[in-house]
């Protein structure tokens, strides 16, 4: 639990709305494995109480499931679900980089993939993605879309080096219209050490984008991912890049270059100092989409954590927000900014079953 105030709750140009606020937050997480499978359940809730607005009291839910298992010697699969019921103000900013009215979303994923051992060096890997969002609002589009993927994967001579490639579709649909979206990617995946590893991928894309009225348009572009990860025993890092289409709330899919960094660095026994922060640049899938031109969203979040006991930790954060969105020529570019400060106590414990 603990405080906060935010001189921005809805994120707009003007007339800004602030509120010092009351959070509590509970999680729950289960984890069992076994020498063949092993299964994650986590659910977060925020519960905020706005002191100076309480017409904007909600309680934002996040679930997720994830699990894998090995069948006999060359065969292995894994699941995840994920299920967010918060406002667009949260993940929807965080994917998108768009700032619009706040309102409930519920969003759904669920997926998984079947590996397959050819021979000790190689395998094949079939992947499939469902996701469904929808909005506590008319004006908005809902929408769901599908994901399909199949990699031939090759385990190099140096033992660390894995080089990945094959084809991947995908399909949207809402009332307004739908996309097709084919691409072939190669990807590489490197274990650097014990704690750190990389994986870099880039393939060509063709997008189809098809109106309810049977008019339709196409475009070509790329997609690419990078993940960089280091967790020692006094710091983590954490890195990951993608380029690839979002889908908006007013149903138009669009480029996203989304970058995201995270690092951690133990001072002393109990004190710790991090930082955190996203960068995101979106603009136009079409010339022909009544959206603006391009958008870019950014924060920045340093925070400070003191282990007072072995159970109980507290933190100070602040974060940064900054949105700019540009339109058509002659319209004037749309700057947003928001700060928020926070005081939180947490208290944890394990149970062994």
């Amino acid at each position: 639990m603990g405080a906060a105030y935010d001189d921005n709750i809805l994120y707009t140009e003007d007339e800004k709305v602030d509120s010092s606020i009351l959070t509590v937050s509970p999680s729950v997480d289960l984890d069992y494995e076994t020498l063949l499978s092993s299964v994650t359940l986590s659910a977060d809730w925020d519960i905020l109480t706005y002191l100076d607005e309480s017409d904007l009291n909600r309680t934002n839910q996040y679930y997720e499931l994830s699990g894998d298992r090995r069948f006999k010697e060359r065969w292995k699969a894994d699941i995840d679900l994920k299920y967010y019921d918060d406002t667009t103000l949260n993940t929807y900013l965080q994917e998108t980089g768009r700032v619009i009215e706040r309102v409930q979303r519920n969003f759904l994923e669920a997926g998984g993939d079947v590996d397959y051992d050819l021979t000790t060096v190689s395998g094949l890997s079939v992947g499939y993605r469902y996701q469904d969002a929808s909005y506590d609002d008319d004006d908005f589009s809902d929408y769901y879309n599908h994901r399909g993927n199949l990699y031939y994967v090759h385990r190099l001579k140096t033992e660390v080096d894995r080089i990945s490639i094959g084809p991947s579709y995908y399909y949207r649909k809402n009332d307004f219209n739908e996309v097709d979206s084919y691409s072939m990617d190669i990807g590489w995946h490197r274990d650097w050490s014990t704690v750190s590893y990389s994986f870099a991928s880039i393939g060509a894309r063709y997008a189809e984008v098809t109106d309810e009225d049977g008019s339709d348009d196409d475009s070509w572009g790329a997609r690419a991912r990078i993940d960089l990860s280091f967790d020692g025993e006094t710091s983590t890092t954490l890195f990951r890049y993608f380029h690839d289409l979002r889908t908006t709330s007013q149903g138009d899919d669009i480029n996203v270059d989304n970058f995201y960094f995270s690092y951690r660095q133990l001072l002393t026994e109990r004190f710790r100092a991090g930082i955190n922060a996203r960068l995101v640049f979106s603009y136009k899938l079409l010339d022909r989409q009544s959206d603006v031109n391009d958008s870019r969203y950014y924060w920045l979040e340093p925070n400070l954590t003191y282990d007072v006991m072995r159970n109980l930790r507290v933190s100070l954060s602040y974060r940064y927000q900054n949105n700019v969105e540009s339109g058509d020529d002659g319209e004037r570019d749309i700057t947003r900014e928001r700060n928020v400060f926070w005081l939180q106590f947490s208290y944890s414990w394990t149970t062994l079953f």
